[in-house]
């Protein structure tokens, strides 16, 4: 999931342990510890582009490391506050910066999206974020800077487990998306990918935010602040059942689309398209094809009325040595969910296209692959990849995709009789 939801969750967690010990800073360190695993994409730093990749989503975010990990920040976090640091002028002026810096990426991501779905700044979103800006600001000069910080104790066992829980359900959570996590690394490589909710699902998260901002307004002893928290917790818990069931009827209705049309298929995978639950992909695999649809749950009568048939071109890859590292990586990453097509003139390119993450709608329009790779032959004989949605994509594609997203969530109303 994206580092916000992860964030919120590990909020939760931190307060459901050590709220009544800790108060605030029970969300703010299970918020921390919600990130942590997600830190293996600093790898990128310091090897290269397949290490780093092949990183992610692996060792940290493995049951091995959520058993091990919690003990050594439990002491950090100990440490940290028997030695009054959180007390020092210097800590508090990085803390600020660091919180305010934090704040204007977030204004800015979330000012940005009108800006590239209508080629302008919207003052319905800009002038809320200014006030809350302003607010934030004061905040933290009033309550945190002008502030004397009292000692902060809770026994080892009780920050042994805010980060335990912090840290094991980011995992878990991740494996419900369609990425793949790593979490019997270092035994086994085995990408887990349940594939019932989006990477990105505002549904799950707003609410879930919400409920952790209403709670932290109220004393840590009253007992409606443990409501709201395990109240998210509840609405996040039932959000991923309801997905798992209506990962079941969209599986049916996938089933039932490639039987009417007789065609026959080795395996295929589900998953809701990016931002929702309500509009879901099938990619279906074959022996020299894929075939691919789009479903709209909230379709008068919800079918897979066009599949597109997708060429593996697995052919092209012929002439590369089976045991490149870079075909390899692949194959692996994308669970061999993966088409090839030509790039450029010369054959040192190929484009290679990861299908679990789908298609911008369902027809092959413009190549408009979600998860596209570029294979290229370096100047050593040997190959690498790009990953090319790392790149700036023309705003009027995005906003062309969003506007036909929302007529799909939208649904087919019934014909009027």
């Amino acid at each position: 999931m994206d580092s916000l939801t992860q964030i919120v969750l590990g909020a939760a967690c931190g307060e459901a342990v050590a709220g009544r010990r800790l108060g605030n800073r029970a969300m703010l360190w299970g918020a921390i510890g919600g990130t942590i695993p997600d830190l293996d994409v600093m790898a990128e730093l310091f090897t290269d582009r397949l290490t780093a990749m092949s990183f992610h989503r692996g060792f940290m975010h493995s049951m091995l490391f959520a058993a091990v990990a919690p003990w050594v920040f439990a002491w950090l976090a100990q440490f940290f506050y028997s030695q009054r640091i959180h007390q020092l002028r210097g800590y508090k002026l990085i803390a600020g910066l660091i919180w305010v810096l934090f704040f204007l990426a977030a204004a800015a991501g979330i000012n940005y999206v009108p800006v590239v779905l209508f080629g302008r700044i919207s003052w319905y979103i800009f002038i809320p974020t200014l006030v809350l800006g302003f607010w934030f600001v004061l905040w933290l000069w009033r309550d945190y800077w002008m502030r004397d910080l009292g000692p902060v104790q809770a026994p080892y066992l009780t920050w042994v487990s805010l980060f335990f829980w912090s840290i094991f359900t980011h995992p878990l959570l991740d494996c419900c998306t369609n990425f793949g996590t790593q979490i019997w690394q270092p035994f086994s490589d085995l990408r887990i990918q349940w594939n019932t909710v989006s990477v990105v699902d505002p549904l799950y998260t707003v609410p879930f935010a919400l409920c952790l901002l209403l709670a932290t307004r109220l004393e840590r002893a009253q007992p409606l602040r443990l409501y709201l928290t395990w109240a998210g917790i509840l609405w996040s818990c039932g959000y991923l059942a309801y997905n798992y069931f209506t990962k079941q009827h969209v599986e049916r209705l996938f089933e039932q689309a490639l039987a009417e049309r007789q065609l026959e298929y080795r395996r295929y995978m589900t998953n809701p398209t990016i931002f929702n639950n309500i509009v879901w992909y099938g990619v279906a695999e074959a022996d020299s094809a894929y075939y691919y649809g789009l479903v709209s749950l909230h379709d008068c009568q919800p079918r897979f009325e066009r599949i597109s048939l997708i060429p593996k071109n697995h052919h092209l890859l012929d002439h590369i040595p089976p045991d490149e590292r870079a075909v390899r990586f692949l194959r692996w990453f994308s669970d061999g969910y993966y088409d090839v097509l030509p790039y450029g003139q010369t054959g040192d390119t190929l484009q290679v296209n990861d299908l679990r993450f789908g298609l911008q709608s369902d027809t092959l329009i413009n190549r408009n692959y979600i998860f596209p790779f570029l294979l290229f032959r370096k100047p050593d004989g040997h190959w690498d990849i790009y990953q090319r949605n790392r790149s700036p994509q023309d705003p009027k594609e995005i906003k062309r995709f969003l506007s036909e997203l929302w007529q799909r969530i939208q649904g087919k109303p019934c014909p009027v009789k």
